[in-house]
């Protein structure tokens, strides 16, 4: 019985863990990379935000994930520098 509690608790743990280190951040505006930045906040971790330059010349400042973060460069395209699985956001 305890090592079906066990079993059951650590299964629950690892399911909270990733569904809550994965935010789903709406997609940005298409366009442009123009700016990355990324910046430490002591108690709440990294944040990652791209600047976008859209077709009319404005610049759109949104939050992304590290993913997002990683796999976009100044001067690639968003979004379609991202890798979205189907379904998702």
């Amino acid at each position: 019985m305890r090592k079906i509690l066990a079993t059951t608790v650590t299964a629950l743990a690892a399911v909270l863990v990733l569904t809550a280190c994965n935010p789903n951040y709406a997609v940005g505006p298409a366009g442009t990379v123009s700016d990355r930045s990324a910046a430490y906040f002591k108690s709440g971790g990294w944040r990652y935000r791209l600047t976008v330059t859209t077709a009319d010349g404005q610049r759109r400042e949104f939050r992304v994930t590290r993913d997002e973060y990683r796999s976009c460069f100044r001067g690639s395209a968003y979004p379609s520098r991202i890798h979205r699985t189907e379904g998702s956001r």
